[in-house]
């Protein structure tokens, strides 16, 4: 602890400057999290009490057991999203490794165009792809099941991905690649078996951006799911926000701390892969 307070007083004063900038703007970028997180542990009376207070007072669990007696619908949102979330991602890692080693290790008639293909996918809006997919979905019965947003969700998803692991596995030396072809080991045995472990911080970042991209998606599942048995939390949380006019905000507070809660676990286990497909990203354009 000494050791940081006579670092923090070697810094010069621009470097204290940037560091209390970033405090406050977390501080403004949190503040809405953090007061939701706390209201769900304050008693009703306290939540409607003047002064407002922030930190509770007493800390209660009510709200949570209201949600478990008066939203049944909950449980369904929740897992809904969390089925939808994993086997999205499961889609997703295979296909843009596979694809991505593809890109950068091996050469084909196309390749060029593919790339183009999948820069341009991600420029145009999502909207433009809704009611092609709705139709699509109503010809093979897909509406209104965990299906139905799972595979859209991918090839909404992918070509990001694919970019990212493009680039990760161009990074990587060709004598590997060389020295796996000598020892008598094919394309396959290549990318599953020597190239695939050595990109794990990149299909970290792949696993935590496409979790935060399905996990908060609500244009597809809104058009997509109409029936509660089959709707996600972004569809169901606004539900709730009607219904909560007549309840306690600490019920609503409750359920969006509940909401939230995988994907601040998500991020705290993966936020060092999370910042580091950011910086490729920006580094790679």
């Amino acid at each position: 602890m000494s050791i940081k307070m006579k670092n923090i007083k070697n810094m010069k004063t621009g470097d204290k400057i940037v560091i209390l900038v970033g405090i406050f703007v977390s501080l403004i970028v949190l503040s809405p999290i953090i007061w939701i997180i706390f209201t769900s542990f304050k008693s009703v009376e306290e939540i409607y009490s003047i002064p407002l207070t922030i930190w509770p007072k007493k800390i209660v669990f009510t709200n949570y057991s209201l949600i478990i007696k008066n939203l049944p619908e909950f449980p369904i949102y929740f897992f809904n999203t969390i089925k939808v979330t994993i086997g999205t991602i499961l889609l997703i890692l295979p296909l843009s490794s596979a694809t991505g080693f593809a890109l950068a290790r091996k050469d084909f008639f196309g390749k060029g165009l593919i790339k183009s293909m999948l820069l341009a996918f991600i420029a145009i809006p999502f909207i433009i792809y809704l009611v092609p997919i709705y139709i699509l979905e109503d010809i093979f019965k897909l509406l209104d099941t965990n299906l139905g947003l799972i595979l859209p969700y991918t090839a909404l998803n992918l070509p990001l991905a694919i970019i990212i692991m493009e680039s990760a596995y161009r990074e990587l030396p060709c004598e590997l690649e060389e020295a796996a072809y000598i020892d008598g080991a094919n394309s396959f045995q290549i990318w599953y078996k020597v190239l695939t472990p050595l990109v794990i911080t990149s299909l970290a970042a792949v696993t935590i951006f496409t979790f935060i991209a399905v996990w908060e998606e609500y244009m597809f599942a809104r058009t997509l799911m109409m029936k509660t048995s089959a709707q996600t939390l972004s569809v169901g949380l606004p539900n709730l926000k009607v219904e909560a006019k007549s309840w306690a905000y600490g019920t609503l507070s409750a359920a969006l701390t509940l909401s939230l809660l995988p994907a601040i676990v998500v991020f705290i286990f993966l936020r060092k892969y999370f910042v580091e497909g950011l910086l490729r990203g920006s580094i790679k354009g």
